[in-house]
């Protein structure tokens, strides 16, 4: 429930946020929503990665229920209950820093916040698209060019092929991993 609220506010403030930017007199018109794009889905993702652990091992392992199907409606349904209220909002604009970008990077930020719980867990699943996305949002080259596509996709526009494919790859193979595998258990002394 707290998640849910929490995507509402982000996206809320995405709205408020890339209206207030566009319209800033030393702003550069849509590439000014670059911070926005890349933040909302962010912060979307990181708020989901903690319902990515279950709570109670041998409860899961006692249950006569196929996991596996749980975990990718689990899935499936964050993807949703984030990507669509900031599509909503991104449509001021969907084709320049809009609704394509924000659906995009949240689907490549899931996939590794999903990722990152079956190899660290969901407690540090956050770090790995938080520090992933500082970096590029500071170390991308400008101009930016389609063969940086693929290291640089939060920060494409939605004519980038190859930003699309790697997003969407992240999300499959997170996806997959976290299906099939489960998130870390956190081991209590």
């Amino acid at each position: 429930m707290l998640a849910a609220a929490g995507v509402a506010a982000v996206a809320l403030v995405a709205w408020w946020a890339a209206g207030w930017l566009v319209n800033l007199e030393w702003t550069g018109g849509a590439d000014a929503r670059v911070p926005v794009v890349v933040g909302a889905p962010l912060l979307g993702s990181v708020l989901v990665s903690a319902g990515l652990e279950g709570k109670d091992e041998e409860f899961e392992r006692s249950l006569a229920v196929r996991w596996p199907v749980f975990r990718s409606i689990h899935v499936a349904g964050a993807a949703l209950a984030i990507g669509a209220p900031l599509a909503v909002t991104g449509l001021w604009e969907p084709r320049v820093y809009g609704a394509f970008e924000l659906v995009r990077n949240t689907l490549g930020f899931l996939g590794l916040v999903t990722l990152a719980a079956v190899v660290v867990g969901a407690r540090l699943a956050w770090f790995l698209p938080f520090g992933f996305a500082g970096v590029i949002y500071i170390a991308t080259p400008q101009p930016l060019t389609e063969a940086t596509a693929w290291w640089t996709w939060p920060v494409q526009q939605w004519s980038s092929g190859v930003a699309a494919w790697t997003a969407a790859a992240l999300f499959v193979v997170g996806t997959l991993a976290y299906v099939v595998l489960g998130s870390r258990r956190a081991h209590s002394r």
